[in-house]
């Protein structure tokens, strides 16, 4: 039997998921952050590691018995981070070749119907890729502030922490996101919430609790989470009608996966900015929101690069074997 590998490494955890050649899911791990930029390369390959062989011990499998792993890493944005990557991967020695790519291809993969489309990833980070019916593709930077990224968690969360100091400074709209959010962080006001941000006492994963709040503040009606959540989607599609304006696909019904954890936020506003925006200059785009964990895509793609189809019976078996896979988060089965 052939055993295919895929990664998905993202700024906050790494899935494993590990299939064979008809398509059967047999391995799931998971581990902390695989983004070496976020991490440095040690600690994320060690994360990347761990998720592998919990995966490979489900089946007893060894390493060598992996034929093809498919590494979807975030950090993989420019030619050095691949060649980096590539070399480092291959000395983990967790599958026998090693394919390296961007994080945004496994949910690219995952989320679409056929081989095109275009990918908005907003997680904790942001980033965008796509590929035409001809096989062009489309990768952002996904650097952050310095590729021009304004959006996803960590934006989220710093313009709802600003949008509170600038109500209680007088040059912003009241919110009621003060009261909760000084609550999450154990502070007594506005002055020191300031101090423990500044000395660094709140640690930055924390500060993505932060988000969810604001979905729920913008549900009640609050205008200033509201703002944040236009503001995200609004960018989401931008984001995407440049990537379908640079493939050429303004007139086809092109599919536009939204993959990431900021899209599972309460509430219609974020969806309805990003559609509306989209479809104002594509009006024949379909959104998708991504149902299945990306290292799905990842997976597969380990699976095409190896030359096997992935057909509708392939499909489905994974699909099928997914939902009695240990560890296989069951929110998107």
């Amino acid at each position: 039997m052939r055993y295919f590998l895929g990664v998905d490494g993202g700024a906050s955890k790494t899935h494993a998921l590990i299939v064979d050649e008809k398509g059967r899911a047999v391995g799931f791990g998971q581990a902390g952050g695989g983004n070496h930029q976020v991490r440095g390369l040690e600690s994320a390959l060690d994360e990347v590691e761990t998720a592998v062989l919990i995966g490979l011990g489900q089946m007893n499998l060894p390493a060598n018995a992996v034929e093809c792993g498919y590494y979807c890493l975030a950090g993989a944005d420019l030619p050095e981070d691949y060649s980096m990557l590539q070399s480092a991967v291959e000395q983990l020695g967790l599958s026998r070749t090693a394919v390296i790519d961007n994080d945004t291809m496994a949910a690219l993969r995952a989320g679409l119907s056929r081989s095109w489309g275009v990918v908005v990833i907003c997680g904790t980070g942001f980033n965008g890729a796509g590929r035409a019916p001809d096989g062009r593709e489309v990768r952002m930077p996904g650097l952050g502030p310095i590729s021009g990224d304004i959006s996803g968690g960590s934006a989220i969360a710093y313009d709802a922490i600003g949008g509170v100091m600038r109500a209680w400074d007088g040059r912003g709209k009241p919110t009621q996101l003060r009261d909760p959010m000084l609550s999450m962080f154990g502070a007594a006001d506005e002055e020191a919430l300031i101090a423990k941000l500044y000395h660094e006492e709140i640690p930055h994963q924390a500060l993505l609790n932060v988000v969810p709040l604001v979905f729920e503040m913008a549900m009640v009606g609050d205008e200033a989470a509201a703002d944040i959540l236009i503001k995200t989607g609004t960018e989401v599609g931008v984001t995407a009608n440049a990537i379908i304006q640079r493939l050429d696909l303004q007139t086809t019904d092109v599919e536009v996966v939204l993959g990431g954890s900021v899209f599972k936020g309460r509430g219609p506003l974020l969806l309805d900015t990003v559609q509306q925006v989209i479809l104002q200059q594509v009006p024949k785009a379909k959104l998708v929101q991504l149902h299945h964990e990306p290292v799905l895509g990842a997976a597969l793609l380990g699976l095409e690069h190896s030359t096997i189809s992935v057909t509708s019976a392939v499909w489905s078996t994974l699909e099928a074997t997914l939902r009695n896979l240990p560890g296989y988060p069951a929110s998107n089965q």
